[in-house]
């Protein structure tokens, strides 16, 4: 095998993450700056996470890519406000957190999207267990930027937030907040094994405000 199928394939095996050294001295690649450049290549594919922890970068398996189910069209009427949009990050906080309050979680804090404010985006607690989640919206799109692929932006860093949530503290219940589009559905897909391996949920947030639970 190649140095980079070599990586893939001991990644797989290793979903807690692992640095471009410890990858190095695992796999007896003679120089690490090898290491760091086909760990970079499966980041441009789309197969690994590249994440910083404790100031040092870690490789995280994605999954294999796929083609991305074509999205359905965010319709958005012209001057309208992102804000004002049910996809922005806000609304989908505030839907989440109805949802919670529904089932008698009593809501410690939330953080202030409109300034983003950096934190856990919302700590819930339900008979003394408690529950962190972070929060995306769905992008609306640049003039140089397509939504699909500023998607995929935003998705690793919920995800990556389960990852260090995780490592903060082993007991607590986790959950990510997504609009229910298809592309953030393909994407969860292509990490379906590291769902039972962190341990979290997700909540997809549909426009008419519904909360379904995975």
């Amino acid at each position: 095998m190649t140095i980079k199928q070599r990586i893939f394939t001991y990644l797989q095996s290793h979903p807690e993450g692992i640095s471009d050294s410890e990858l190095t001295s695992a796999l007896g690649i003679k120089y690490h700056a090898q290491t760091n450049e086909r760990c970079r290549e499966l980041q441009n594919e789309g197969l690994v996470i590249r994440r910083r922890v404790n100031g040092i970068i870690h490789n995280y398996l994605t999954g294999k890519n796929i083609a991305p189910i074509p999205e359905e069209p965010v319709v958005v009427p012209k001057g309208t406000p992102y804000k004002e949009l049910w996809i922005w990050e806000g609304n989908i906080q505030k839907q989440v957190i109805q949802h919670l309050k529904t089932y008698n979680f009593q809501i410690l804090s939330e953080a202030d999207v409109e300034k983003h404010q950096r934190g856990i985006d919302i700590m819930a607690e339900k008979n003394g267990k408690q529950l962190w989640v972070s929060v995306k919206g769905y992008p609306r799109g640049k003039e140089k930027t397509n939504p699909s692929s500023q998607a995929k932006v935003w998705f690793d860093a919920v995800i990556f937030d389960m990852i260090e949530y995780r490592g903060r503290d082993e007991s607590i219940s986790l959950a990510v907040a997504l609009p229910d589009f298809p592309r953030y559905h393909a994407l969860a897909k292509q990490i379906s094994w590291f769902k039972p391996v962190a341990r979290y949920s997700y909540f997809w947030v549909r426009e008419n405000g519904e909360v379904v639970v995975e």
